[in-house]
This record gives C-alpha cells, structure tokens and sequence, in this order.
C-alpha cells in the first residue's frame, strides 16, 4: 500500500517539475517570511505553509500580467486560504482566524477574496493536487526502526529545515521527495542519533534518485541552515589582544621579567 502510495506520489511531483523553472515574484522570501509567521500563528500544520508557497510558485509562474503592492498581498492570503481548505477540515470564518483580521484591517472586500481564490484556481486549471516535501515524511519514517522520542526529535528538526528550504528560491526546482531526504539527512546528522550511510542507503532505496542529487541538496539545506543561526546568533567580532604592527619590522618579542 505504501510503495503504491509513493509511486503515485512520484508521478505527480515529476509531471510537474519536469519543466520548472526558478521564477516567482521578487518578493518571495518577504511574503514566505509572512506567510509562514501567520501559519505558525494560527497553529496549522507546516505543510499548510509549504503547499501555499507552492500555489502562489505556480501561479506566479502562469500569470502574464504583472501584480502590484496590493494585489500581492491578497493573491499570497488567497493561496493560504486554498491551501487551508485543501489540507483541513475547520471552520474558516470571520470569528476565530488571523487572516480575516488582516483582510479586513487591508481592506480587501469579501467579492475581492473571492475573485482572486476564483483567478488562482482557474489560472491553474484547477490543479490543486502538488505533493510537498512533508507528505514523504511519515512514509519514509515507516521504514526507520527508532524509538518514539528519536523519531520526533528527527521529525521536529526535519520540519524546521524544509520551512527554511522552502522560503528560498533555490530550492523551487528541487523535488519535494529529494528535499525531504535532504532534510531528513541533515536533521540525523546534527543530532547524531543514528549511522548516517545506513540512512543513505535506505532512502536512496525509497525515492530511487540519484545519489549526487541528495547529496548536493543536503550541502544546500545545510548551507540555509547555517545562514538562519548565523542570521539569529551573529559570531562576535574578536578582540585583538597584541596590537598588530602593519610596518614590516622584526619586534624583539617580549621579556617576562
């Protein structure tokens, strides 16, 4: 049942990033940065956050015409809204969530958000079904003999590094099957749990990808993940204790008396 799931699951993920391109709207990382604060606001799942960020990809990418400050915005709520209905089963109303908050404190009428739901759907022809990197996760986690605590330290850092993969640009022509090992291979790594080449093996086994591949979108993430810390606990600069001599003079060194 769950190889067929994932054969599936390929089909679809390669149809459409066969011919994929690296273009979205210039203020991506901005509104992923919105998007993804909201959606952790509102306590939704983290593939809510990735399938909206893969809508508004697509979107921009068939849309012709050029979107303005105010337009962006509500096309980016729009695609969480879609993204919400599409992967829950609550209530959206105008009494318990953020989005309606903003709707309405940026004036957006309800015949406004209605059109621009109506205009993404259409634009995409109603094809709604992407597959993101999160829907691998509990497959793959099937084929991992860990004890419950393990797994949910791999499945915590694993979340967190495709949030911060999925923000980047870079990363729009990864397969969400490749991004997700990278993560998962990451996420083992920094907290040394278990063998590392053992996990290789096995997801190389899962997702059949090349081995080059993983290994290049493993160096990426890991490379993001550095820059987020960095971002967040910026290295002191260092005090220079021996004051440096910039004439190209032998100093006698130092006597201890």
């Amino acid at each position: 049942m769950e190889q067929q799931q994932l054969i599936t699951m390929f089909s679809i993920e390669k149809s459409f990033y066969l011919n994929k391109s690296i273009k979205s709207h210039p203020k991506r990382r901005f509104i992923a940065d919105i998007i993804h604060k909201l959606n952790d606001d509102e306590k939704m799942s983290d593939d809510i956050f990735a399938l909206t960020m893969y809508i508004f990809d697509r979107f921009i990418l068939k849309y012709s015409l050029s979107i303005n400050d105010h337009d962006w915005q509500l096309i980016a709520l729009s695609c969480y809204n879609l993204a919400k209905k599409l992967r829950t089963n609550i209530l959206i109303n105008n009494e318990n969530e953020q989005t309606s908050w903003i709707f309405s404190n940026e004036n957006y009428s309800d015949e406004e958000i209605f059109n621009t739901e109506q205009l993404i759907v259409e634009t995409l022809d109603w094809d709604l079904s992407i597959i993101v990197p999160h829907d691998y996760i509990p497959l793959i986690f099937q084929s991992f003999l860990l004890n419950e605590t393990d797994q949910a330290k791999i499945r915590l850092h694993v979340q967190i590094l495709l949030s911060i993969g999925i923000c980047e640009l870079n990363t729009l022509t990864i397969l969400p099957s490749i991004l997700c090992c990278a993560c998962i291979k990451a996420a083992i790594k920094g907290l040394c749990i278990i063998n590392i080449h053992q996990i290789d093996e096995l997801l190389l086994k899962i997702i059949h990808c090349n081995k080059s591949d993983l290994i290049n979108t493993q160096r990426i993430i890991e490379h993001l993940f550095q820059y987020c810390v960095q971002e967040i606990f910026p290295s002191p600069r260092r005090r220079c204790l021996v004051p440096i001599d910039t004439n190209n003079k032998t100093n006698p060194s130092p006597r201890v008396k």
